[in-house]
């Protein structure tokens, strides 16, 4: 798992980009554009772990739907924030 899908990373990231000189909505963006590409590929890798459970008939891999509804929801008010 990626620091930045932990929250106060995110927030000691932004604080440090700001104190570093850039404007609070840039740093958000960069923050924001950092924590979609890990949450998206953090979402696909546990999709395609559980298909490739599926395909080999092992079944070792459940999906937690809950959490994956929870991060699509994030996904999408992220790609708004972000266009």
């Amino acid at each position: 798992m990626g620091k930045i899908l932990d929250s106060d990373f995110r927030k000691e990231l932004y604080k440090n980009l700001v104190e570093a000189g850039y404007e609070k909505v840039e740093a958000q963006k960069i923050v924001g554009k950092k924590y979609y590409a890990e949450l998206l590929e953090n979402l696909k890798q546990g999709v395609d772990a559980f298909l490739s459970s599926l395909v080999k008939e092992d079944f070792t891999e459940t999906l937690d739907c809950e959490s994956i509804a929870s991060k699509v929801d994030e996904l999408r008010k992220l790609k708004e924030l972000l266009s």
